[in-house]
């Protein structure tokens, strides 16, 4: 259930608190200690989390390397059809409406519980800088609020992306607490891992073809 949980607030969502056009409202806001450092350099998911007394709502960063450019990761984030590789519970991932331009779309996700509990339907419009970084805000659904960004972070050479995330969440009221603060311990780690596993398989496939077409 704390899996089936975590892919509402992760299905491209998982974000920060309250929404801005301005740059500064766009940023992450989230600098790395030497230790969280480390531990990003060593594979590991860094998490910050600043909830509420009972655990369920409150702004959450967090950072993870991923062995693939930015713009492997962008479009890993932004397809419906990765989304639903990585996202667990995800069936429902829809494009309603997007910028001819490429600058932004309305995204509808539906998280299907099965006999566990009501299904969370919920639609996002994501504001797209490519490669850079993805913000978005709940437009309509279940959440009390969600909205954020991502930020992606290339290494000089371009080859590895630092992928920041800050995000406020306040779920539905049927959520309960145990299955809110399920969710920031274990398994949002856990999701940003299967989403690094997904990119830096794509980054293999794409080394492999460039070696083959040479």
């Amino acid at each position: 259930m704390a899996r089936r949980w975590n892919a509402v607030i992760l299905a491209l969502g998982a974000v920060l608190g309250p929404y801005s056009g301005s740059a500064r409202a766009q940023d992450v806001d989230f600098t790395l200690t030497p230790a969280e450092d480390k531990r990003v350099e060593a594979r590991q998911v860094v998490i910050r989390a600043s909830l509420d007394s009972a655990q369920r709502k409150g702004t959450v960063r967090a950072a993870v390397r991923i062995e693939a450019p930015p713009d492997v990761v962008f479009q890993a984030m932004i397809r419906c059809s990765d989304a639903l590789k990585y996202v667990p519970h995800l069936r429902k991932c829809k494009v309603r409406d997007r910028a001819q331009d490429g600058s932004w779309l309305v995204v509808e996700h539906e998280i299907d519980f099965g006999w566990y509990a009501p299904s969370v339907n919920w639609a996002f419009r994501a504001e797209l800088d490519a490669d850079r970084r993805i913000t978005f805000r709940q437009v309509d659904g279940d959440f009390r609020a969600n909205e954020g960004v991502w930020q992606l972070e290339p290494t000089p050479d371009g080859a590895t992306t630092l992928l920041l995330y800050r995000a406020y969440i306040d779920p539905p009221g049927f959520v309960p607490n145990w299955l809110a603060r399920s969710t920031y311990k274990r398994e949002l780690p856990q999701m940003l891992t299967d989403l690094r596993k997904r990119c830096e398989a794509e980054q293999t496939l794409r080394a492999q073809a460039g070696k083959t077409s040479r």
